[in-house]
């Protein structure tokens, strides 16, 4: 329910939160009326049908009719029965991806769905401003040749791995591609290229947002996110936010003690769960590598690899034994969250046997199982989606829509349709 005593509020503060409210519930709900809006988000139909008809102006939003119910009954009389949906087509928005595994710039339609999507042939991640202006380039370019209007994009995703400060739009540091504290570059790179707003966000947090709304864990407001490739991480979402800690540092599982390994982390130690139930241990135990600390210029190689890996039935029980290493770190994280969900994600996350193994180990080890308060399941969002969905959450089902930026282009597509 929508607080309107907050003495901070202003009425266009108010109108901004309205309709975010009223843009997800609509998401949420396609065929949803008005009058329903207004009850669930505690405002008035009077409300509720002003913000209706601005979004229906700026084509956010469309208004069809509704099928009568098939009871055999007498059609009822009166107007037909009319909800709201978005309209696809209203909104759009852009997302990086920055990955050994998934590196792509793409766009998205206000339902979540890729329509247009772009490979990004980057072998170095060394420096995080040239690696910004290479996908931004590569972001706008490929608005350019589809003809989208970019005047529909709300916004752009980065979704990379990383810590990130939502509110100084900082990558704070990044142990997987070395970057320490960039000031804000990379987001004002990204920013000064496609001259669209910009949020940056670590892909386990920006997977459980995406999942959240578009995925596996729709309707679920307390659930955690695995998202297993080279290393892991985890995204907990509670009360429908995710949890960043006092130093926004949360997450960070691959840290969890686990099997001595004669490997380092990149924290330094030897006994990390990255070296034992992700990709860069499995590489490691299969003779992959002929290295026994990470090393940040092989990035590509270790994604090639493991994918090559993966691909190999003959590595079966070694993916099944790596997801039972992470079952070690899922029950105390399950003890101590009590999630509704824990999804698994990620390149290795998101494998059949490494998923198996995961599972098994929950039921026989550690007495989960279908009554244990939580389920288990795998990931709907591919990491490669996640960033324009990200986008998505932050700049249209949000008080951040810039609703007069696409009003005003409806307005001009509507005067220009008069005069063709």
């Amino acid at each position: 329910m929508v607080n309107k005593d907050s003495s901070s509020a202003t009425p266009a503060s108010l109108r901004r939160t309205h309709r975010g409210l009223m843009l997800s519930g609509i998401q949420a709900k396609p065929g949803v009326s008005r009058a329903e809006l207004a009850r669930r988000f505690g405002f008035s139909e009077m409300a509720a049908t002003r913000i209706a008809r601005d979004l229906l102006g700026a084509k956010i939003i469309e208004e069809f009719e509704l099928p009568e119910d098939d009871t055999g009954n007498q059609r009822r009389l009166g107007r037909p029965r009319k909800g709201l949906r978005i309209n696809p087509k209203g909104v759009l928005a852009a997302g990086i991806t920055v990955s050994a595994y998934f590196s792509e710039v793409s766009i998205c339609n206000a339902n979540g769905k890729t329509i247009a999507r772009r490979e990004v042939n980057n072998s170095s991640f060394e420096d995080a401003a040239e690696t910004a202006r290479l996908y931004a380039n590569e972001l706008r370019d490929l608005i350019k040749d589809t003809g989208i209007d970019i005047n529909r994009v709300v916004g752009v995703g980065v979704a990379l791995s990383a810590k990130t400060t939502l509110d100084r739009s900082e990558i704070v540091r990044s142990e997987y591609f070395g970057w320490d504290n960039d000031g804000g570059q990379f987001w004002d790179e990204v920013r000064r290229n496609t001259g669209l707003p910009v949020v940056i966000e670590n892909i386990a947090n920006a997977l459980a947002l995406s999942e959240m709304r578009f995925g596996a864990a729709r309707g679920v407001s307390e659930f955690s996110l695995a998202h297993i490739a080279t290393f892991a991480g985890v995204g907990a979402v509670s009360e429908g936010r995710v949890v960043r800690g006092a130093s926004g540092d949360s997450g960070r599982i691959g840290h969890f003690r686990s099997h001595r390994r004669p490997l380092r982390c990149t924290c330094g130690r030897d006994d990390c769960l990255n070296l034992s139930a992700t990709g860069f241990g499995l590489l490691a135990k299969l003779g992959k590598l002929d290295h026994g600390a990470f090393e940040r210029s092989k990035l590509p190689v270790y994604a090639s690899a493991l994918l090559e890996l993966i691909d190999d039935d003959a590595n079966t029980a070694h993916l099944s034994e790596a997801g039972g290493h992470l079952a070690d770190a899922l029950d105390p994280l399950a003890k101590l969250l009590a999630p509704q969900l824990i999804i698994l994600n990620g390149t290795l996350g998101a494998n059949d046997a490494y998923f198996k193994g995961a599972e098994q180990k929950l039921a026989t080890e550690f007495g989960y199982g279908p009554d244990s308060g939580f389920r288990l399941m795998k990931g709907e969002v591919s990491p490669a989606e996640a960033a324009s969905l990200l986008a998505l959450h932050t700049f249209c089902y949000s008080d951040r829509l810039d609703f007069e930026r696409l009003n005003h282009s409806a307005s001009a597509d509507d005067k220009g349709a008069a005069y063709a």
